[in-house]
């Protein structure tokens, strides 16, 4: 219930700027904006949780976790 719930309230921080914006293009940068944002929060929290650095915790997550949902889009397009 608990992984269920993190999905759900995870999965709503990238979906929430297509709920409030009615333009594609602004929806769609809100979102990257948003989430990036998000990404570099969790690492910020991670980093004071583990007690390392904070700022690379935050770095490290963002960068990582960006190119990790930016891979599949970049090899769907070169296949196709």
């Amino acid at each position: 219930m608990t992984i269920a719930g993190a999905y759900a309230i995870g999965g709503f921080v990238p979906l929430s700027a297509y709920v409030f914006l009615s333009g594609m293009l602004s929806a769609f940068m809100l979102s990257v904006t948003v989430t990036l944002l998000a990404l570099f929060v969790f690492g910020y929290v991670k980093g004071r949780y583990i007690r390392a650095a904070p700022m690379r915790g935050a770095i490290q997550t963002l960068i990582i976790r960006a190119l990790a949902a930016g891979a599949p889009d970049f090899i769907a397009k070169w296949i196709a």
